[in-house]
């Protein structure tokens, strides 16, 4: 496979089952704002203003309204009310909005007559190009080529390109550029005013009220190679010019337009409006090859940061840069006023908001390669504190309890009672990722300046949380752990151990703070009326809070009451393996059952794989597989990190096949809702933690390695980041080599 193989990917024929696989699959993306990967012209038969009303639901077992064509322009931080589903993100106005009629028949990839048919997205710079050959009705042929790339240096711009050469014949050709308002959030219009404008010069306008308050503004400005005369067309949803050409055999035409997007949210001083104009002025000057210098260089920087580059296995490395370029887009690493959605803000499917996804499965990936956006997904947590503690008053408890479902305050969102209620792992999740930034960056700081509030409130939160029983021992009733088919368990493994870890760092905390730092110590205490006593409540919590098991315990229990759930017959009720086992079984048979939706004790040895031993790795492996339904996209990365550990090569390059497909499937059409966004660090985990055999930072403090590399990788190397300092690590199937870059002689080779 040549170079361009392993960086792009393509959608070689078109085929409109799969177009809105694509359009997830392809979206672009700077941090600031993103963009499913839709036709510039739209497609027939897929109105994107359709008003209807989603109503609460498993997302994972939820069928999609929108089967052909979902349109998404989506800014991080901008937020609208639904009136069932809370907070949602707002899919913003569309802006790229190309159409082109020929012999009273308009463009279009259903209906023309289309050969030739090409698209791919290429990862190393984010620019998506499509090509193919239109015949109209009057046999003139046009080869079209488009291009976009949302600017990765200058991040509120959209540059679009399209080349047009005639092939034979020849006639008028129409071509309207549009900024259309026409869409719908989840079936809400979430707009409450809208002003478009256009002028005749080649400029476009459109000033958004949303329904949340917010003002968005996006200025267009058109080139054309040709002379051409712009007529104005807009409705009350579109700002809109429309010009004819006339062309012939041979004739080129190149169009480009330059798209700026603000709003009121932004973090750069100044009107909206005002900086959408500097911006556009700013494209002008710039020119287009220099505009996509900046660009290029910003994706250059982060791929020097990020790759990582798989010889002998050429399918595994086209899938690994496709997560990554997904992470490194999804995340706005200036920005702690938000984190990393769900979908990756390639779909509203989960309606923009935050899990612990953020913590679990993403974090690492930043922590290793960009600790400064590492720091802001931690920061975003301290800011939502206090929409944290509005949780736990609500319900009924001290501190802070935070959210399933966060929003931009950290307000619990989730419309579903058995996860809102009951999925408190979460809470313990953010100290968990607060220990484990500290811990990878060295960033000592950060715990008695941000952190002493997190774990404070946390642990009271823990504190009154807790029942204690007639043994003196506190449990934790009522809890659904990772697996989310059983929502009511008793003391859940690793919710218990991570409160457990969560209380014991918090006392930890405070006697360090204390003894060493006794002005911010004095500070905090005041700040959040620490009393005396509180210290020893939270380590006495923590010491008698009931573990399921100990160091002696053959399989460890999901929960103390799992053994009673009911034996299922897997091969009976599960008929078609292809569909999620969710949409076999009844909700209420389902909660009863032992069917687990995704990893839970192994994601507890994942986090302390300390704590337990080869034969207890083993043996649970061995007893909750065959019972896990991977109906998550966030299980089958850790499986394929445990079966990798436990040195079951075959089977451990099987779950790597399974996490690649999540999201590259065309077959499954896996990203048609938006990307599987924690999937997306779960494979750099697998390879990272699982093939390479990284020790994780949160439990060593240098670098150690245990490569199990699959059969066929000759070889893997990737950059690291670790406490400060760069390094690149190379791995061979019989050894590896570990080399500081920024400076140092450090390098280690070692044989295996």
């Amino acid at each position: 496979m040549n170079e361009n193989n392993l960086w792009c990917l393509k959608e070689d024929g078109y085929q409109a089952s799969l177009h809105k696989h694509y359009e997830g699959l392809f979206t672009q993306g700077n941090g600031y704002m993103h963009i499913r990967g839709s036709f510039e012209e739209g497609c027939s038969d897929a109105p994107q203003d359709e008003e209807y009303l989603r109503f609460p639901d498993n997302v994972t077992l939820e069928k999609p309204r929108h089967l052909k064509s979902k349109q998404g322009t989506y800014i991080p931080g901008i937020v609208a009310q639904h009136p069932l589903l809370k907070e949602e993100i707002v899919n913003l106005p569309y802006i790229l909005g190309f159409e082109f009629q020929a012999a009273g028949g308009r463009l279009d990839m259903d209906r023309s007559r289309i050969s030739g048919y090409s698209r791919w997205l290429d990862l190393r710079d984010g620019s998506l190009h499509r090509s193919f050959i239109w015949e109209t009705a009057e046999g003139m042929q046009l080869k079209c080529t488009f291009g976009r790339y949302l600017s990765m240096a200058d991040t509120h711009l959209c540059i679009q390109e399209v080349q047009l050469e005639v092939l034979a014949g020849g006639g008028r050709l129409e071509v309207a550029a549009a900024l259309r308002a026409d869409v719908r959030t989840n079936g809400m219009n979430h707009f409450a005013q809208i002003i478009p404008a256009a002028q005749a010069e080649g400029s476009l306008s459109l000033e958004t009220l949303t329904a949340g308050g917010n003002q968005i503004i996006m200025l267009s400005a058109l080139e054309a190679s040709r002379a051409v005369v712009w007529h104005e067309e807009n409705t009350p949803e579109r700002a809109a010019l429309r010009g004819e050409f006339v062309l012939a055999a041979g004739d080129r035409l190149t169009l480009s337009k330059l798209t700026a997007v603000t709003t009121d949210r932004d973090m750069e001083e100044g009107g909206a409006g005002s900086r959408a104009q500097a911006q556009l002025k700013l494209a002008r000057e710039l020119g287009r090859e220099q505009l996509y210098e900046r660009h290029a260089a910003g994706w250059k920087r982060k791929w020097q940061a990020a790759d990582m580059v798989i010889k002998g296995d050429d399918h595994a490395q086209l899938s690994v840069r496709a997560s990554l370029y997904h992470l490194i887009r999804a995340n706005a690493e200036q920005d702690a006023r938000v984190a990393i959605c769900a979908k990756g803000y390639a779909g509203e499917a989960y309606f923009g908001r935050y899990f612990w996804d953020t913590e679990i499965n993403l974090l690492p990936f930043f922590l290793h390669t960009n600790p400064q956006a590492a720091r802001n997904l931690v920061l975003f947590r301290y800011h939502t504190l206090d929409g944290a503690r509005r949780n736990a008053q609500q319900y009924g408890y001290r501190g802070a309890r935070y959210a399933w479902e966060s929003s931009l305050g950290g307000e619990e969102q989730c419309a579903n009672w058995q996860y809102a209620d009951h999925e408190v792992h979460i809470t313990a999740d953010v100290v968990y990722a607060l220990y484990h930034y500290v811990r990878a960056t060295g960033d000592e700081e950060f715990l008695g300046q941000y952190g002493i509030d997190i774990l404070v409130e946390t642990a009271r939160y823990w504190c009154d949380r807790v029942d204690w029983n007639k043994e003196g021992f506190c449990e934790l009733l009522g809890v659904m752990g990772p697996d989310e088919y059983l929502p009511l368990t008793r003391n859940n493994a690793f919710t218990n151990r991570m409160v457990k870890f969560s209380l014991e760092q918090t006392a930890s905390c405070l006697d360090s703070l204390q003894e060493n730092q006794p002005e911010r110590y004095a500070a905090a205490a005041e700040r959040l009326n620490i009393g005396t006593e509180e210290r020893e409540l939270f380590l006495h919590t923590a010491e008698k809070l009931r573990l399921p098991y100990d160091s002696g315990t053959d399989i460890v229990p999901q929960s103390d009451d799992f053994a009673q759930y009911a034996d299922l017959d897997f091969d009976r009720i599960w008929t078609d393996r292809s569909r999620p086992f969710g949409h076999f079984i009844s909700q209420e048979r389902n909660y009863r059952s032992k069917a687990l939706k995704q990893a839970d004790v192994l994601e507890l040895m994942l986090l302390f794989p300390q704590e337990f031993s080869g034969e207890q790795l083993k043996a649970a492996y061995e007893y909750y597989e065959p019972l896990t339904t991977h109906d998550s996209s966030l299980s089958v990365a850790v499986h394929g990190i445990i079966a990798s550990w436990l040195d079951r090569k075959e089977t451990a390059a099987a779950f790597l096949q399974r996490v690649m497909a999540i999201d590259l499937s065309a077959e499954k059409k896996g990203a048609a809702e938006g990307i599987h966004i924690a999937n997306c660090g779960g494979l750099w985990q697998l390879i990272v933690y699982g093939f390479a055999g990284l020790g994780s930072a949160m439990w060593t403090g240098e670098i150690q390695l245990a490569p199990r590399l699959p059969a066929g990788w000759e070889e893997l190397s990737f950059p690291l980041a670790w406490r400060g300092e760069r390094y690149r690590i190379t791995v061979h199937p019989d050894s590896y080599e570990v080399c500081k870059l920024n400076g140092g002689d450090d390098a280690a080779n070692t044989t295996l």
